[in-house]
């Protein structure tokens, strides 16, 4: 494993100081990093985008939305951005390894990152699904059929009931 370079540390020290500040799940940010690291070729932006929409759809507490939200707008706000998939499932690991010092830690937090005079971008519009119109309705039967399949269906019981009284001699 290549080491960490001075640029990849100051990225992780303002993303960890700023969401321990902010009181973000780390573990949401794990999934972030296990993410980009089965999929670095992945969108990371997108793919937090498309979590804030969904808002608490799947979320594991009260939260979620809450989370999502502030791991979205820290990690477009981080500066320099990471460059590839693969650095940003390092940053975000490590990110959150330091995330649990900096929340005992929050003045030295504040040193790195204040993030009280920061306001939150908007949240995007929630997901909603696409509406499908409704299907015609069923075409009309012709008597005679209806009748014939309400036969059917009854010889149908009726055999069943026999099956099971012989059944249960």
């Amino acid at each position: 494993m290549a080491e960490i370079t001075g640029r990849q540390w100051k990225m992780i020290h303002r993303l960890a100081a700023e969401l321990a500040q902010r009181d973000v799940d780390d573990n949401l940010v794990q999934t972030a990093a296990a993410y980009m690291k089965a999929y670095p070729q992945a969108d990371l932006h997108d793919w937090l985008y498309r979590l804030v929409r969904l808002g608490n759809l799947f979320g594991s507490s009260n939260q979620t939305d809450r989370h999502r939200h502030e791991l979205w707008a820290a990690c477009v706000r981080l500066e320099p951005q990471p460059r590839s998939g693969p650095e940003w499932a390092l940053v975000l690991a490590w990110a959150a390894r330091l995330q649990r010092y900096y929340d005992r830690h929050l003045q030295r937090a504040r040193t790195i990152s204040n993030v009280s005079n920061i306001q939150l971008p908007d949240r995007p519009k929630p997901y909603q699904p696409p509406r499908f119109e409704r299907a015609d309705p069923l075409p009309p039967v012709a008597e005679e059929v209806s009748s014939e399949a309400e036969d059917i269906f009854a010889q149908m019981q009726r055999r069943w009931a026999e099956r099971k009284a012989d059944k249960s001699k």
